[in-house]
């Protein structure tokens, strides 16, 4: 058995029942899309304790525990609700009732790529950059993304400023342990700064892959910290 958080599945059963009910009600007041759902979902778990397990004997005990504590519940229940009040106010562009688990890869050989993550700062005065769009290209066009969850080009905005993230789908590969370099270029256009282009590459090897729901990145790529230079009218 795997190490799992017990807390996971009492949190999206709960969201769920909460959910099933607001579609049949008259009201119908919340998001309920699937991926309103997972959000909240990350809302509630990252407010409560975790309970990890790796056995049937721990997985007995925990869930006992939980049910003998009736606060646990009433707390999840709480943070539900809040958690699909926030996400029903603030829905993002991709929240169209697609469910993103369902953007899955036939199986096959595949290039998988990382997590591409950085930072972009201010090149005079070092503050992190907020409400600028980036690019992630390849041969001249838009990268497609993994799922419907992640965006290109990515919009940096004040909440998490000055980082940017891309997880590009994978590319299908002829053979397994097939070799490539892959060139890819981040641009920026925007009136308040001088146009940017950064590129790098990646050595990637193809590998089998199964068809999973939902992609799962087991690596991370860490770009240098990246700096934007303020155009004539936004130095004075």
């Amino acid at each position: 058995m795997e190490i799992h958080n017990l807390m996971e599945d009492k949190v999206l059963n709960i969201l769920n029942e909460i959910c099933d009910d607001e579609e049949q009600s008259s009201e119908y007041s919340y998001c309920t899309t699937p991926q309103c759902r997972m959000d909240a979902a990350c809302f509630v778990l990252n407010r409560i304790p975790q309970r990890y397990v790796s056995s049937g004997r721990g997985f007995a005990h925990i869930e006992s525990d939980i049910q003998d504590d009736p606060q646990i519940q009433i707390d999840i229940v709480t943070l539900a609700h809040e958690g699909l009040r926030r996400v029903t106010t603030i829905q993002r562009s991709f929240y169209d009732g697609r469910n993103p688990e369902n953007d899955t890869i036939d199986e096959g050989l595949y290039f998988q790529f990382p997590m591409i993550k950085g930072r972009l700062f201010n090149a005079l005065n070092f503050a992190p950059i907020v409400d600028v769009d980036v690019v992630f290209r390849c041969n001249g066009e838009a990268v497609p993304m993994v799922d419907t969850r992640w965006q290109n080009p990515y919009r940096i905005v004040s909440n998490t400023p000055g980082t940017y993230l891309f997880w590009p789908k994978p590319i299908k590969a002829d053979t397994e342990g097939e070799e490539k370099d892959f060139v890819f270029e981040l641009r920026i256009e925007d009136e308040k700064y001088e146009p940017f282009v950064h590129t790098f590459s990646l050595h990637m090897i193809s590998e089998k892959v199964k068809p999973v729901k939902g992609m799962k990145s087991m690596r991370d790529f860490n770009l240098q910290d990246l700096f934007l230079i303020p155009r004539g009218d936004e130095i004075r």
